[in-house]
């Protein structure tokens, strides 16, 4: 069965090109479906405010697959993508899980969006065994690599990191007002975490309001989001991190909102960007990838970290590929186990020590009688 993965993330693709492959959970869905029904067998689609990435597993996929993806989003977007093929579809997907390949290095909301994109592909039946096998292992070998690494003990996330960014802007968060927009999401809901923690710091929250009733959101003051441009002119510092395809915030409402003189930080982690306002001396606006600056302190402390985490990872990416092969050679094993009845005991014996290189060389000398014969 082949393999592969197309990513465009922030390695490579800046933002405005990331904001083009954002898809709705709706428009996900019809990906996959089309491409179960047209290209491949199995399909995952890993979509993050830093990445889009497309797991196919199926026969001749891959020109089929890049064509449908050109006429989706365009040749020149393709060219900021990166393709992986069979193993190396493995090692990507368990470093991303692992938070290896984030921008934010074992920043640790990756492995849940992991989780959740293997669990959408399920509900919308776009799963099978191999990549069902494959997200299975990458899921454990992640919370190996999260218990048994200091990455997992300074927990470090974009909702983190924009605070920070906001105490740099703003010099204190002490006595200061900040609204966070988009609160209930994943992201959101983190800041407000992190924010509500903090001493002597006011935290308001944007929620919508059902049947004339806004729903309150623990922790915060709840502003109904229709009245976020009236509370502007109090806060010293906006996070924006919703899931909307349109603007939250617009430059000339926010211009007429706001009158008192202040410094003021805008912090926007949407993919799509959720702000536009024009900076002043007063005012800074920063974007998700904006979040290079700190992440980047970040990972040099972590960087050793990381050649730990590889160490684990490398039982779990040995026991896929294993797998793999194993079960892709299964009629020639059947052929030979006929007239040898210690053939599965060692296919069993080499699977427990969970060496890649060996159990393929052992297939390979399986092929190769075969063909003798």
């Amino acid at each position: 069965m082949k393999l592969i993965t197309v990513s465009i993330s922030h390695d490579k693709a800046p933002l405005f090109v990331r904001e083009q492959v954002s898809f709705t959970k709706r428009r996900q869905a019809e990906i996959l479906k089309y491409i179960k029904q047209h290209i491949g067998a199995e399909a995952v689609i890993l979509s993050t405010c830093n990445r889009c990435e497309f797991y196919l597993a199926g026969g001749n996929i891959k020109e089929r697959f890049m064509e449908y993806l050109v006429s989706l989003i365009g040749k020149e977007t393709i060219s900021y993508a990166r393709i992986y093929e069979d193993n190396d579809c493995c090692t990507h997907l368990m470093y991303t899980a692992s938070g290896l390949n984030s921008m934010i290095l074992g920043e640790d909301q990756i492995l849940g969006q992991v989780k959740d994109a293997h669990e959408f592909s399920m509900v919308n039946s776009a799963c099978g065994k191999y990549l069902n096998t494959m997200f299975r292992l990458a899921v454990t070998g992640a919370k190996q690599v999260k218990t048994n690494t200091l990455l997992s003990k300074t927990p470090v996330s974009a909702a983190t990191i924009s605070i920070k960014f906001c105490q740099r802007i703003l010099g204190t968060l002490n006595g200061k007002n900040i609204l966070i927009i988009g609160a209930t999401g994943k992201t959101g809901s983190a800041v407000l975490k992190n924010l509500v923690s903090l001493n002597n710091v006011s935290v308001f929250a944007t929620s919508r309001s059902h049947k004339g009733t806004v729903n309150q959101i623990d922790g915060a003051v709840t502003i109904d989001y229709n009245d976020r441009y009236k509370v502007l002119d109090e806060m010293d510092a906006v996070i924006s991190a919703t899931q909307s395809p349109h603007l939250v915030l617009e430059k000339e409402k926010v211009f007429d909102s706001i009158k008192t003189v202040k410094t003021r930080a805008f912090i926007d982690l949407a993919v799509p960007r959720d702000i536009d306002i024009a900076e002043d001396e007063n005012t800074t606006y920063r974007n998700i990838d904006d979040l290079r600056e700190i992440a980047e302190e970040n990972n040099k402390i972590k960087i050793l970290e990381s050649e730990k985490a590889k160490n684990i990872l490398q039982k779990y990416i040995d026991e896929f590929q294993i797998w793999h092969l194993f079960t892709d050679n299964t009629v020639i094993l059947n052929k030979f186990s006929d007239n040898e009845h210690s053939l599965w005991q060692t296919v069993y014996n080499l699977k427990a020590e969970n060496n890649y290189r060996k159990f393929y060389n052992f297939i390979k000398s399986l092929k190769e009688r075969n063909y003798e014969n």
